[in-house]
């Protein structure tokens, strides 16, 4: 399987595209690992589905994304509008999953992998430039969070908390593959108990509410964090709440 990984990485690196290949594809080898190639304009994004989409290396499986290739190409809707995002998940020799990815405001790798919370995955090579970049501070099995990510710091703004929130399964997923991620735990925990303690700033019903609703989501967000550290395992059930209720 790294063979076919390292076949698909070097086709994806003679793209003329501006972008960048991440993703654990970059980590040491283990099963299940998969490619990601964001690109920084709509162009890029563009040229390289109709690269992949006539390589009879690369095919789409899933109808969903089929759709999706679909309504872009001939339609040019997607998901960019509404979340400003939008990926496509090809299959390389229908063995390796290879994710190609615009999101707006990614214009240069750094923006990429300075929003990854997890320091072991904030390693990129840029395709143009043919440069690798790793903002990775620790070493081995062994992570902590992304210290470049400006959203850690953003304790006081809720939907920025939440949208970080959602990246923890990638935790459970990591560790669970033997990595050990406690510090990133612990740093989740943190930001969570520090957002809590924020005082409702909002004068009107609908705020309020909003805020006592939210208060009480990163109640039950925290229970579960705390429960993972102890035992290092997620139930279906926890982790469906998880992804569901931020």
């Amino acid at each position: 399987m790294k063979q076919h990984i390292d076949n698909a990485i070097n086709l994806i690196k003679e793209q003329d595209i501006d972008g960048c290949i991440t993703g654990s594809c970059l980590l040491d080898y283990f099963e299940g690992q998969d490619i990601d190639v964001f690109t920084y304009t709509k162009s890029s994004f563009t040229e390289l589905l109709f690269f992949m989409k006539y390589n009879p290396m690369f095919q789409i499986l899933d109808p969903l994304e089929q759709h999706k290739f679909n309504d872009y190409i001939k339609n040019d809707k997607s998901s960019l509008d509404s979340i400003g995002l939008i990926t496509i998940k090809f299959k390389y020799n229908l063995l390796v999953d290879v994710n190609v990815i615009f999101k707006k405001f990614n214009r240069t790798i750094f923006d990429v992998i300075s929003n990854f919370d997890l320091d072991i995955i904030t390693t990129a090579y840029d395709i143009k430039t043919k440069q690798t970049i790793s903002l990775r501070q620790s070493t081995g099995m062994d992570g902590t969070w992304n210290k470049h990510n400006p959203v850690f710091y953003k304790k006081d703004d809720f939907w920025s908390v939440k949208r970080l929130l959602r990246q923890f399964e990638r935790v459970v997923k990591y560790t669970d593959r033997g990595f050990d991620l406690t510090s990133v735990t612990d740093k989740y925990i943190s930001i969570i108990e520090e957002t809590i303690k924020i005082e409702n700033y909002y004068k009107t019903e609908k705020g309020t509410k909003y805020y006592n609703d939210t208060i009480q989501q990163f109640e039950i967000v925290l229970k579960i964090l705390l429960e993972w550290k102890k035992t290092l395992k997620m139930s279906p059930e926890e982790m469906f709440i998880l992804k569901t209720i931020i």
